[in-house]
């Protein structure tokens, strides 16, 4: 029997274990139904794993391939940073802008995708400079026509409802949450309890690494912002283990966008977390797709700068359109946040990286990735 334990990090979504069992749920079914060699998956139940955690098991119908889950939890976090109410997040958003386009370093920025940095500046456009402008365009047209007295009230009400309106459209909301919840947590201002659960997740781990019989392979999967966690929780393991992982541990980053933080100058803690990072050894695959503007795919986590990039990194495209349809893949182009979460999906045909085949196969993440460019090769 294959065993393997996977440690889970989501991104900056309030959504709980729950959402994501049941996201695994679907996928299972999916691939039960289409499979055709009678390799069908068994999802067990959720069950609580202790400090807010969850766990479940994904066994295949042979008892041969066991994947025990654990959901590493932050969402009770991200919903207490979480801004409600219009004015909070326009002001909010309006200091994290400031503080961003002040404490960036553009050269590294511009290393970025294109795609990246305009998912990054949309909530900028969106909330603050479009509707300025459409508030000014207001008051200059309440003086033309005579009424001077009411451009003051014509321009407010107008920049206001149209940063409410956009605000709510087009997972704009979400972008701005993100924007603010990483420009805090670049200048230390994030939540004190964090860094406490960062040491819970890493104690965890070194309890999954002492099991006795071990596990076959432990893998550390992050999605999105959960990078930014998986990365500090590596940095923890590192300083327990003399630097080096066992040969059967793996980070593994889906959708991740930590060159956005590196790029800031005053993101220190982050920058001495990537610097443990580069002079630790282990394994680590991060995949990317260009079509996803809400990660930075293929890009060097440390910019090029000091200390050199890792020698145990593997930055792959995750080639969905070589794994659907046609039409699926261009449904998919052009529904970033469904694009963004296809890295926990399969799509119409298996691929040795998606999520069931980097957690739920019978091989080794250093075979399914040798599986993967052999495919793409083809």
């Amino acid at each position: 029997m294959f065993k393997r334990k996977v440690f889970y990090i989501g991104g900056f979504d309030p959504r709980g274990a729950r959402f994501y069992h049941g996201l695994l749920a679907q996928q299972i079914a999916t691939h039960n139904a289409r499979d055709c060699a009678g390799n069908s998956l068994i999802l067990s139940a959720r069950h609580t794993a202790g400090h807010g955690d969850t766990a479940w098991t994904v066994a295949d119908a042979a008892t041969t391939i066991t994947s025990a889950f654990h959901v590493l939890a932050w969402d009770d976090i991200v919903r207490r940073a979480w801004i409600r109410g219009g004015l909070r997040v326009l002001l909010a958003s309006a200091r994290a802008y400031v503080r961003l386009l002040w404490q960036t370093d553009l050269a590294c920025l511009r290393r970025v995708p294109h795609g990246s940095r305009v998912a990054l500046f949309l909530p900028a456009l969106a909330l603050l400079v479009l509707p300025l402008l459409a508030g000014l365009g207001a008051a200059l047209f309440a003086m033309l026509i005579g009424q001077a007295w009411l451009a003051p009230l014509f321009g407010l009400a107008l920049a206001a409802v149209l940063a409410l309106m956009l605000g709510g459209r087009g997972h704009i909301g979400w972008l701005v949450q993100f924007i603010i919840f990483n420009d805090a947590l670049a200048a230390g201002r994030g939540d004190p309890a964090l860094a406490t659960r960062l040491d819970r997740f890493a104690d965890t781990i070194d309890g999954a690494l002492a099991a006795d019989p071990p596990w076959d392979e432990v893998l550390l999967v992050s999605h999105s912002n959960g990078a930014v966690l998986a990365a500090g929780v590596i940095a923890r393991l590192l300083a327990r283990h003399g630097g080096v992982l066992p040969s059967r541990v793996a980070l593994v980053t889906l959708g991740a966008s930590l060159p956005m933080l590196a790029s800031r100058r005053d993101a220190h803690d982050f920058a001495d977390t990537m610097a443990t990072l580069a002079q630790g050894r282990f394994a680590w695959l991060d995949i990317g797709s260009p079509t996803d503007g809400a990660a930075t795919p293929l890009v060097d986590p440390w910019l090029g700068r000091a200390p050199a990039r890792h020698a145990g990194l593997v930055q792959l495209s995750p080639r969905w359109f070589a794994f659907c349809d046609v039409q699926t893949y261009a449904a998919r182009r052009k529904d970033k946040y469904l694009t963004h979460f296809d890295y926990l999906r399969r799509l119409d045909r298996p691929s040795p990286l998606d999520y069931l085949g980097l957690t739920c196969s019978d091989q080794p993440l250093i075979a399914s990735i040798a599986a993967f460019r052999q495919v793409s090769r083809a």
